[in-house]
């Protein structure tokens, strides 16, 4: 009963029906009520059990990632603003917890991956449809203009976003809920892309065809019709680093610059390039730069929880970026801390558990979606969406239950803290580095 009910929060989580077709409901909210019925149940099962799906150093940076929101806060919104920040930050801080006291198997942990997946697939189904049909798309599809000069009374839109033949707005698909930016959608969706492998099986064409090549090209499609630069970049990354084993680092490096070329060619991100020097581009690297100021002005804690557009008026499009200037050094220890350690628990599981084990595809599977979903928040504001949260408490699952199975030995990262603290601080100072000299050669091309 109780995972059950965890499982249709999930669904219900990432899909969003309510906000879909009984938007009536929403003044009861009963995604509240759903959550306080599976948190308790969760609850009551780990009283019984004594187990969860994370260890102590993960509470810990939760928590000291919480009270960085409070810390940057109390300066420029005094106490009142602290608790309206870390009341803000508590949606993704619980999904990680009710994730983690769930996720105690590795078949649980597989099946909450599917739902997940299951939920993003009806979305990129629902968006297209969406887009080429006309239905629903005021809520799935969102208009974005490109000509700024033009008045919006002035251009008649279409009720088929598809039959747009104006060339005054950019038709992008999203979803609802915290998926309702186009490019939190397409990040989603590359996060979730790596999943599809637990589908396949060798030799089972007619199979692979249905279960994984549909929803593959759906979600493709879907990530393409977002037109999100950063989710294709994301979906770079997934290919590079899934074939890279396959044809080797040159042919792989040949392949994606050829892939590249065509996708430029076939305008898969809606006009918009990807060079320093074109406009949008510009803007960002202009908004890395002004978070290096505020976190000269305030290295600690920075200029306060979701304060960067107080400072400046475009977010950092770069979650690394958003962090250290919003939280200082104090917050982006903790919440690089938490992102160090989430890769190098799948990395140990991928490299050391049995191959055609659970634990090793479930290494495998979330060490991919880990590389596509930060490749994207480079180039996004992601530092706390939930979908961010719950691939973390999916890393922490992965890693215990492989430890509890025996498949990777306990003392290989959890219970060694200097090697992954260790870590953490060469990718503040790597991550730091890395975005200065973004800032530096696009400064010199200018």
């Amino acid at each position: 009963m109780s995972f059950l009910t965890f499982q249709l929060y999930l669904f219900f989580t990432f899909l969003r029906p309510v906000e879909l077709f009984a938007q009536w409901l929403i003044p009861y909210r009963p995604m509240l009520v759903l959550w306080l019925f599976a948190f308790a149940l969760a609850l009551i099962q780990v009283f019984r059990q004594k187990q969860v799906a994370a260890q102590k150093a993960h509470y810990v940076l939760l928590a000291g990632l919480t009270l960085a929101i409070a810390l940057s806060l109390i300066l420029p919104n005094g106490f009142s603003g602290a608790i309206a920040g870390v009341s803000e930050f508590s949606a993704p801080a619980l999904l990680f917890v009710l994730i983690s006291f769930n996720l105690t198997s590795v078949e649980r942990l597989r099946a909450a991956c599917y739902v997940i997946l299951l939920s993003m697939v009806i979305l990129s189904f629902a968006g297209i449809n969406a887009y080429y049909t006309g239905y629903m798309s005021q809520e799935l599809v969102l208009p974005q203009r490109i000509d700024e000069d033009t008045i919006d009374e002035m251009v008649e839109k279409p009720d088929i976003p598809a039959d747009d033949k104006s060339g005054h707005y950019m038709w992008r698909i999203r979803a609802v809920g915290f998926l309702n930016d186009p490019n939190d959608f397409a990040q989603a969706i590359v996060m979730t892309m790596p999943m599809l492998w637990w589908l396949y099986r060798r030799g089972r064409w007619i199979r692979n065809c249905i279960y994984v090549g549909v929803p593959g090209l759906a979600m493709g499609y879907a990530v393409f019709l977002t037109n999100s630069r950063g989710a294709m970049l994301g979906m770079a990354s997934l290919l590079f680093f899934g074939v890279r084993n396959l044809l080797g680092t040159t042919r792989t490096v040949l392949m994606m610059g050829v892939m590249g070329a065509g996708a430029m060619l076939g305008n898969m991100t809606g006009g918009r390039g990807f060079s320093s020097q074109e406009e949008s581009a510009g803007q960002r690297i202009e908004a890395w730069y002004e978070g290096f100021m505020m976190l000269k002005s305030s290295p600690l804690f920075g200029v306060g929880f979701q304060n960067f557009t107080e400072h400046h008026y475009l977010t950092a499009h770069n979650s690394f970026v958003l962090c250290f200037a919003e939280l200082g050094l104090f917050g982006y220890f903790f919440w690089l801390a938490l992102l160090v350690l989430s890769y190098r628990s799948v990395d140990v599981v991928a490299q050391n558990s049995p191959v055609g084990s659970l634990e090793r595809d479930a290494g495998l599977v979330l060490r991919s979606s880990f590389i596509g979903y930060m490749t994207c928040a480079w180039f996004l504001s992601r530092t706390y969406q939930s979908v961010l949260y719950a691939l973390i408490a999916l890393c922490a699952a992965s890693w215990y239950c492989a430890q509890k199975n025996a498949e990777v030995s306990e003392d290989s990262v959890l219970k060694k803290p200097v090697k992954w603290l260790r870590a953490t601080f060469l990718m503040m100072g790597f991550s730091l580095f890395a975005v200065y000299i973004f800032i530096f050669t696009s400064q010199l091309k200018g």
